[in-house]
């Protein structure tokens, strides 16, 4: 049983839902939508901007088959590789622009480093190539492997478009009603007030809201926020579409590219991050210095390039504060709810397995094929008869695209001595974007 939470009646408008709420449309949460929605279950999503933001927007795109993680055992290469072929397999059916390169390169800054790494990859039988890097200086070696990289709106429209069209509150998500072992409602913020939703069943997959939204409880599983930061950097210059050099945490390097008519927009972080949840000038300064130091050691082309154009946006992720939080381990919690689960973002290529387990636990719990059906009824909606347009709820307008931009692409660019020698709120890193929309609803 949940504790810690209000008891008693939200306040504002109400509203009953006959099926499945999802709070979040980050990747996971489009990924449930989907699934529901193939099996007929009537899907009510909650987002406060659009689908695909938050840590989705402002993702590599990366999908790891685990050659970057030191220590990996069997069973989690085995997850990531099931989850990685799920997505080649999908993304190749649907062609589009959804796949940027279907190789990287991961480079290593020692000798001893780089025959630990391969005898590790040898033995769990992954393949590589040994090739040349251009642009990339400082290595004791670099080798081509098979990780795809994508770029993270095209691939979610690919494979849960169909959360386009599902009816969706605009808002965010602020309170949980609990009742004995169930959760009764769930209160969202809009800009017209609080609404309480009510349903038989919920999937909570907020992303960056988890923590506040749960409140103790996000604190009694460890759940917390880290903050890093993305450099975006526009080029003409030649790079491989993704490498990494998995070094410690000051000296590695992480990047993956996109498309940008005849330049390309690399996408950059090392592995320096905080434990905090808001953006500091002190913690964006010492971030930004480091990335100094190993762009000019392995990029320096790229570093001296008086045309090249730099930014940076802050990167949060929530977390498990234990070990395995971010692999196969983790993201699926079960709260004591009989009616409710909780999936935490983990890595993108993990959001299939991650969304199956979501409603594998949701079935055991609730029974979703009882909430099948090839409409809505019973679905209450003020001042709305279900299946025509309303007030409430309605479609989105001719060019008003549901689908958020990635995060780079509204992200300022600079001269490199503009943004780093001055660290300093000189540009302010532009907070996210939020959605203002003309109703509440949409489908």
């Amino acid at each position: 049983m949940v504790t810690g939470f209000p008891t008693g009646d939200g306040t504002g408008e109400r509203v009953h839902w006959p099926g499945v709420v999802v709070v979040g449309a980050g990747v996971t949460g489009l990924l449930v939508t989907e699934r529901l929605r193939r099996r007929g279950v009537p899907v009510l999503l909650v987002e406060q901007s659009r689908l695909g933001a938050g840590q989705t927007g402002h993702c590599h795109g990366y999908l790891h088959r685990g050659y970057i993680y030191r220590g990996i055992t069997a069973p989690q290469r085995q997850a990531l590789t099931r989850c990685a072929d799920w997505w080649d397999e999908r993304l190749a059916r649907a062609g589009g622009d959804a796949v940027v390169g279907e190789r990287s390169v991961v480079g290593f800054t020692g000798a001893a480093e780089r025959e630990e790494t391969l005898a590790a990859w040898k033995t769990l039988g992954m393949p590589w190539e040994d090739i040349g890097a251009p642009g990339l200086e400082g290595t004791a070696g670099t080798f081509a492997v098979p990780e795809t990289t994508v770029s993270p709106r095209a691939a979610m429209r690919v494979v849960a478009g169909v959360a386009a069209s599902t009816p969706t509150v605009h808002g965010r998500a602020t309170a949980l009603w609990p009742s004995g072992r169930s959760m009764r409602a769930v209160d969202v913020l809009t800009g017209e007030g609080t609404v309480t939703i009510t349903a038989p069943a919920y999937v909570l997959a907020a992303g960056l809201g988890t923590p506040d939204l749960l409140g103790p409880w996000a604190r009694t599983l460890g759940i917390r926020t880290r903050l890093s930061y993305m450099l975006v950097c526009r080029t003409g210059r030649d790079l491989p579409h993704a490498f990494c050099l998995p070094a410690d945490s000051a000296q590695g390097l992480f990047v993956a590219s996109r498309p940008l008519g005849p330049d390309r927009v690399y996408l950059m972080s090392t592995f320096v991050s905080f434990w905090a949840s808001t953006e500091d000038a002190d913690a964006r300064r010492s971030w930004l210095g480091a990335a100094s130091r190993v762009l000019a050691t392995h990029l320096p082309g790229l570093w001296e390039d008086p045309e090249a154009r730099w930014g940076v946006y802050p990167a949060r992720k929530v977390e498990v504060d234990a070990p395995g939080g971010g692999l196969p381990e983790g993201g699926v919690f079960d709260l004591g709810w009989d009616n409710a689960v909780t999936v935490l973002p983990g890595k993108l290529v993990l959001a299939p397995m991650y969304a199956d387990r979501a409603l594998e636990r949701l079935a055991r719990l609730t029974g979703l094929d009882r909430l099948r059906g090839p409409s809505l009824p019973g679905a209450s909606l003020p001042g709305w008869p279900l299946p025509g347009p309303g007030p409430l709820l309605a479609p989105h307008g001719p060019g008003d695209s549901p689908w958020a931009a990635e995060d780079w692409e509204m992200t300022p660019l600079f001269t490199r001595t503009e943004l780093f020698d001055h660290p300093e709120p000189y540009h302010p890193i532009p907070a996210p974007p939020t959605r203002k929309e003309p109703h509440r609803w949409s489908a």
